[in-house]
């Protein structure tokens, strides 16, 4: 079976049909989904960005700096992002980090402990990788890009997940795409509740 990897990306602010071009240009999804956007709900995409189908770009409330630091704060991931159980760094090499979670991913085991290297392009990209646990593989990636303002930025995140003989795939799947959007919302939740403090 090949990987699939679930996109969302979530508007939690109105969306400006700017200079967005390429084939990350937001309007050139059908009425339905920029409805959806705008209305601030997550939506699952065909291909990551960058690929030759065409995607969109979507805006969350932040700066980049305030989002990056939310993303890459694994030491503390369990307290804010939904599914996550535990959360800690084992080793930091220059741009990258070891990190050791344990997520509750569904399926009749429910929570799984794994390693996942994460390789950190500062402000813009965050990729992760699978180094052993519980599970078959995982990977993805975070990418942060220019929004209309300082202020709001554009946030795409890419997972992949196998857990192996313990959850099929389609029941993976069917999971991801209600949970994504809680990691989405928790993480804008967090950058708010820390630009409160």
């Amino acid at each position: 079976m090949g990987k699939r990897a679930f996109l969302l990306a979530v508007t939690l602010v109105s969306v400006a049909f700017g200079p967005w071009c390429d084939a990350q240009d937001f309007s050139k999804f059908d009425k339905a989904k920029q409805a959806r956007f705008t209305k601030g709900e997550a939506v699952v995409l065909e291909r990551r960005p960058g690929e030759a189908v065409p995607n969109g770009r979507f805006v969350t409330e932040g700066t980049r700096e305030e989002i990056w630091k939310v993303i890459n704060d694994k030491e503390d991931a369990e307290n804010f992002v939904d599914g996550v159980l535990e959360s800690k760094v084992l080793k930091r090499e220059g741009n990258r980090i070891l990190v050791e979670q344990r997520t509750h991913v569904g399926g009749p085991k429910g929570a799984y402990r794994y390693r996942l290297w994460h390789t950190l392009t500062p402000m813009t990209r965050a990729d992760f990788s699978y180094d052993g646990g519980e599970i078959k593989d995982i990977e993805g990636s975070w990418w942060i890009f220019e929004g209309n303002d300082a202020e709001h930025c554009l946030v795409v995140y890419s997972l992949h997940i196998h857990p192996g003989f313990f959850a099929p795939q389609t029941i993976v799947k069917h999971g991801m795409k209600k949970s994504m959007p809680g990691t989405l919302a928790s993480m804008q939740k967090e950058v708010l509740r820390r630009r409160g403090e």
